[in-house]
């Protein structure tokens, strides 16, 4: 078996590209190289990304792929045979044109009918020319992330490539790319191996040493390694402080993308700052210097946590550069702070009249104003009642964008914004909600806790979504530029996980925007595990009460662990399928004549009273229980009742019978939707 080794060395890569181009890289070698894999193993494949490197280690793979079989198809049969079983000119025409025996044509059936053809067995293709193929097809197929070109080559990438390393065992399988031929020699690191600037040239005898090479070379470079290493350096830090680490993943992945030999080192910043919100510190921290910090007892301490590239004998030097950095950084949002709290939040309101939300959609302050009549009419349904509350928390809650702390740092905007209001005295309630009015602001960030906020955040991203879908900016599946999409995602986990029971058909007038709410409630309920099938069977019936569509694709999928779970949908899919489209009608008690369907009419009038009031009280299990109660009445119907009779009159009673079971199954969903039966 045979081992392939890929490395690309660059100029230090962003950790996006890192990030993304790490996915890519095993996804694409997965797909390029399935059929040559001897075997399946997690080892096939292992990918190693750092800030100077893209490499992939590629093992038990095949010389040649195995041989396939092809069929090749000519004319019809009726074409290529005579009468007499002799082959025509079409027939010899096709086998000359293809190099087929004539005793290798066969008759072929496929789905089109009967053709003379062949089946022939196609060599594997060799490993070495498949790599020649597809490794530069590879350089042509990277995502296209912020590039440059740096050379007359004219190819661009996120960096400048100064090497490649193509190795199949101890060959080089060669090509060029932005005017670099592969060759066998990678480049250690940077700082610690000499020429410091460049790292030691370093000769790959066997594609098999590369990670012990890169490893003695002080390089971890294998993504996963470097993050366990991190890891357990903050852990043992946070050990001896007595503290624990404040945990951040993204910061953490991207601390691993800008190292490739990580050193802990601990500083220290003066206490004096902690009068800052820890919000700030925080912030500060990691968004400008990629610091880690400490809490203990719940509370930050005076300690932060960087992460060098490069392992020395004073540390020190470090350190204090460090500590010299991060100072001047809060003592800049200590500035800002004790200004901003010189004035008062409320005067920042009249002046968002100055600041443009979108042109077409006016200023920052006329989307306070909107959000405003939201929320009144949101709270009017959910029956909070505290109108003031809703005003104050409403008028105040963009008023934080005009400070100077959040110009400096925009992440902190809603955050500072409670700080502030709470250090002005205002409710605690309303101060809360001016933070809890931009949750959850990802797919997976926590939601607000109080009500007020829920009622803030639910009306600013519903203006939002359907603000910028009145003036046509509707997202799109490649572009999202105002953030409709994450902002509808929201919306749908508030209603869903807040379990607010709401028709936004009552707040919402556009059916474009609904649809698009209900598209986005799909996505959520699929990323949940529930059935598609499921899902559209409630949602194809388009009610804009999302958290009744939750619980009732909830209900709805438990009729999958029925024991005659095939026979139920079978009845139930039958009722509905049978009436004609557009069909109304009502029952007329004196038509019916077979006892079966006097049976079933006076079944259906006993659930129907029970069966709505569990729809009202959103009890949709109990509700499905009770349309289970009809199965057997509705089997004895279709067994014994004959529906498309002559008499008109008798059919269209029977045909709205039906109907009505169908209408009370449409409270749940439309079970013609659902698979199986």
């Amino acid at each position: 078996m045979k081992t392939y080794l890929l490395e690309i060395g660059c100029e230090e890569l962003p950790p996006k590209v890192i990030l993304t181009y790490k996915d890519f890289l095993k996804q694409y070698v997965e797909e390029s190289f399935k059929e040559f894999f001897e075997y399946d193993s997690p080892d096939n494949i292992k990918i190693f990304v750092t800030p100077r490197r893209l490499a992939v280690l590629i093992k038990n793979l095949r010389e040649k792929q195995p041989p396939k079989q092809q069929v090749i198809l000519g004319p019809p049969y009726k074409v290529a045979v005579d009468q007499e079983g002799k082959f025509t000119k079409a027939a010899l025409s096709f086998a000359q044109k293809n190099n087929i025996p004539l005793e290798n044509l066969q008759k072929i059936q496929n789905e089109k009918g009967e053709y003379l053809g062949a089946v022939i067995l196609q060599e594997g293709k060799d490993l070495k020319h498949h790599i020649m193929e597809v490794i530069p097809t590879l350089f042509k197929s990277f995502p296209q992330l912020k590039s440059m070109v740096w050379n007359d080559s004219g190819y661009r990438f996120p960096r400048p490539i100064r090497w490649v390393v193509s190795l199949l065992d101890d060959e080089v399988i060669p090509f060029s790319v932005a005017g670099v031929n592969a060759d066998r020699y990678t480049h250690l690191h940077r700082f610690m191996t000499a020429p410091v600037g460049r790292g030691e040239k370093k000769q790959i005898n066997h594609s098999n040493e590369y990670e012990e090479i890169t490893k003695l070379g002080f390089i971890i470079a294998n993504f996963e390694d470097r993050k366990n290493a991190i890891k357990t350096q903050y852990e043992g830090f946070a050990r001896s402080l007595d503290a624990q680490i404040i945990e951040d993943q993204d910061l953490l992945d991207e601390i691993t993308c800008l190292t490739e030999f990580p050193v802990g080192i601990v500083g220290d910043f003066s206490p004096e700052y902690l009068i800052l919100p820890d919000e700030v510190i925080i912030t500060v921290c990691k968004h400008h210097q990629r610091y880690l910090n400490f809490k203990k007892d719940g509370k930050l301490i005076p300690k932060f946590l960087a992460f060098s590239n490069v392992a020395v004998k004073d540390r020190d030097v470090i350190k204090n550069g460090y500590e010299k950095v991060l100072k001047a950084r809060l003592e800049d949002a200590l500035f800002f702070y004790k200004e901003d709290l010189k004035q008062k939040l409320e005067d920042n309101v009249e002046k968002l009249k100055g600041i443009q939300f979108h042109e077409k959609l006016g200023s920052l302050y006329d989307k306070v104003i909107r959000n405003l009549d939201l929320a009144k009419i949101i709270a009017k349904e959910i029956g909070y009642t505290d109108e003031t509350k809703i005003e104050r928390a409403v008028l105040l809650s963009k008023a934080d964008l005009l400070t100077n702390m959040v110009k400096e740092f925009d992440e902190l905007q809603g955050i500072m914004g409670m700080y502030y209001a709470l250090k002005q005295g205002e409710d605690r309630e309303v101060a809360k909600a001016i933070y809890e009015h931009y949750l959850p602001k990802t797919a997976d960030d926590d939601l607000p806790q109080t009500t007020l906020g829920t009622i803030l955040a639910l009306a600013d991203k519903i203006d939002t979504v359907v603000s910028f879908f009145s003036i046509g900016e509707i997202p799109k599946a490649s572009a999202d530029p105002f953030a409709v999409r994450r902002n509808a995602i929201g919306i749908v986990r508030l209603l869903v996980e807040k379990e607010i029971d709401i028709d936004l058909s009552k707040i919402i007038k556009d059916e474009k925007v609904l649809d698009f709410l209900l598209g986005r409630l799909e996505s959520y309920l699929q990323s949940k595990g529930y059935r598609t099938d499921m899902i559209n069977a409630v949602l194809s019936l388009k009610d804009a009460n999302l958290y009744r569509n939750y619980l009732k694709v909830k209900a709805l999928t438990k009729i999958i662990n029925l024991p005659d779970y095939e026979s139920v949908i079978q009845v139930f899919k039958r009722v509905g399928n049978i009436i004609p489209e557009g069909f109304t009608g009502c029952v007329d008690q004196t038509l019916l004549e077979n006892p079966y369907e006097k049976q079933l009419y006076d079944k259906v009038s006993v659930v129907k009273d029970e069966y709505l009031k569990l729809i009202e009280s959103k009890d949709y299990e109990g509700a499905l229980g009770k349309l289970i109660e009809l199965k057997p009445y509705i089997d004895k119907f279709f067994d014994n009742v004959m529906i498309m009779v002559e008499d008109e009159k008798i059919k269209q009673n029977r045909l709205s019978l039906l109907k009505q079971i169908n209408d009370l199954f449409r409270y749940l969903g439309d079970f013609t939707k659902i698979v199986g039966g």
